[in-house]
């Protein structure tokens, strides 16, 4: 290495000036990559709430009125789905199903999210979730 390079290598160490813009490079985008993430859980965490709502409501139709259809208890759980896409629900299903003494309302939902993450390629999310009630008989 030259005495020159060996200078300039010096000076350029002990002057202080860029060092903010530096560390803001290298922060930022870490920073908004965190962010995005803790979004996305945020969003991921609020449709499965959302979904164990929905599928709570439609099965206590199902308790509270023995004769309600299928379909009147799927339209109760898609009507309570607040805040989310109703075009998002890829399965909705419910069942009645009796044991030797009991009766048992069984209701399924998937649910397919697209994830919000701007910059990169990934599939969307598939939510499940699955309920069990004892029905009256």
């Amino acid at each position: 290495m030259s005495l020159f390079a060996m200078r300039r290598f010096r000076s350029f160490s002990r002057d202080s000036r860029g060092s903010v813009g530096l560390d803001y490079a290298i922060a930022i985008p870490i920073l908004v990559t965190m962010m995005i993430g803790i979004v996305q859980f945020a969003v991921v965490l609020h449709t499965a709430g959302v979904m164990r709502h929905a599928l709570g409501e439609g099965l206590r139709l199902a308790k509270v009125d023995p004769t309600a259809s299928t379909i009147e208890v799927k339209d109760a759980a898609k009507g309570s789905m607040k805040g989310v896409l109703l075009s998002g629900i890829t399965k909705l299903e419910f069942r009645r199903s009796a044991t030797a003494r009991s009766q048992i309302g069984t209701m399924t939902m998937e649910y397919r999210l697209e994830p919000i993450i701007p910059f990169a390629s990934i599939p969307p999310f598939t939510l499940s979730e699955t309920r069990k009630v004892y029905l009256p008989s």
